[in-house]
């Protein structure tokens, strides 16, 4: 196994590669695919129209992409199926696949494994979003609970609040190796260290420059801003309050899951590849649950869990949740979240304006697309894109009003 690649770019430009080599007859490679037996379309063991189980439908979306398939053309991809899923093919009966190939990976000389982009992505931007939930929650809170001034004695106290009692009480990532609350807590804390401005110490320098990537100012001036934002909060109602409170709740959320997935991935993706390359010359398969848990097929995630963490972190998530993929772009999710936090847009106001009002329209008209909230203090996906939406707006007209 020489020559792997070893970053996300790389692994992508591989992918293609592979798949050029074989006809696909106009699909989207990148998204799930419903395979068929030509064989059994031929021998009348598959039955015509197509009826697909509920389960499959939601994982590869509407409209399913349908490829019929003989044995000598599955046995060319590249993958495997597993035995079980190999008998129900030559039934006739429907099976997903995904075109992308999993394990390309080399291991580092001294035995560790190499973070993906993606990775360090989401891990800075947890980082941030903790340093900046918290600067908001320690104005907000008080406000919610009816004092006008934050209510701590210094900012150890304030911490302490927030992430034993806002914070922490938030659903966790289940595959996350920290179980005990104070491992958690730790967590937390070491990334909220990413806004001390330590100016002498190197390694929080380098930090400060993680947080510049996604905020245009300093911790310190960002620090300076927050409080100017949080003046605006105190002749507001508590059901406003509650609700910005509860939009930054969900930004933590999905950036904690985020985090964690791409670590998951990363780690399922590399215990693959050392299987293969120890299993080469034999027809072995890897643990079905590892190639699940690298599929992302482990996981109950759509477009609502993932969204905040684009919002907040600007990156793309369905490098790490391969069940996503048939959602054709996170890219205006993301520049509402540049915008948001002050960085000169990309875009044009018709064009967000655009996208807004398109976005809006399906929300309406197809509810399904997004699960329900399934915890009180966080919002569902639809409240989120909505609100976010609502942000930009009330952010769009401050500016036309000053000229």
């Amino acid at each position: 196994m020489k020559d792997l690649p070893t970053s996300d770019i790389e692994r992508e430009k591989l992918r293609k590669q592979m798949l050029e080599l074989m006809n696909y007859e106009g699909l989207d490679a990148k998204r799930p695919i419903v395979a068929l037996s030509l064989e059994a379309l031929r021998s009348g063991k598959l039955v015509l129209p197509l009826t697909i189980p509920p389960p499959m439908q939601a994982m590869v979306g509407w409209p399913p992409q349908v490829w019929f398939l003989s044995s000598e053309d599955l046995d060319l991809m590249p993958g495997k199926m597993w035995p079980e899923e190999r008998e129900r093919f030559d039934r006739g009966e429907p099976v997903l696949i995904r075109l992308k190939p999993i394990g390309l990976r080399s291991s580092m000389p001294n035995g560790g494994q190499p973070k993906d982009d993606i990775e360090e992505q989401a891990g800075d931007a947890f980082a941030v979003g903790v340093f900046v939930i918290f600067e908001r929650l320690r104005y907000l809170v008080p406000l919610r609970d009816g004092k006008n001034v934050c209510n701590w004695l210094n900012q150890e106290a304030a911490k302490d609040a927030i992430f034993k009692r806002e914070l922490l009480p938030l659903p966790w990532p289940a595959s996350d190796y920290r179980k005990t609350d104070k491992e958690r807590l730790d967590h937390i804390d070491t990334a909220w260290s990413v806004g001390k401005r330590w100016d002498f110490k190197k390694r929080n320098g380098q930090r400060r420059k993680i947080l510049g990537r996604l905020y245009p100012c300093r911790p310190g001036q960002l620090r300076d801003e927050i409080a100017i934002w949080a003046d605006s909060y105190r002749n507001k109602r508590r059901q406003e309050i509650e609700e910005e409170i509860r939009f930054l709740k969900t930004q933590f959320v999905s950036l904690n899951l985020c985090r964690e997935r791409a670590r998951e991935f990363r780690r399922a993706e590399n215990e693959i590849s050392k299987f293969i390359s120890e299993h080469q010359d034999d027809d072995k398969n890897p643990d079905r649950a590892l190639m699940e848990a690298a599929a992302g097929f482990n996981l109950r995630v759509d477009l609502g869990d993932a969204a905040p963490a684009a919002y907040a972190g600007d990156f793309d998530p369905r490098l790490i949740f391969l069940r996503l993929e048939s959602i054709r772009s996170f890219e205006f999710i993301q520049q509402l979240g540049k915008t948001a936090r002050g960085n000169v847009p990309e875009w044009s106001p018709g064009t967000f304006a655009e996208h807004i009002a398109e976005s809006r329209q399906v929300l309406n008209d197809a509810p399904e697309l997004l699960s329900e909230r399934r915890h009180p203090e966080l919002m569902s996906g639809r409240e989120f894109l909505l609100y976010a939406y609502a942000a930009y707006e009330r952010q769009r007209a401050a500016i036309d009003s000053q000229g």
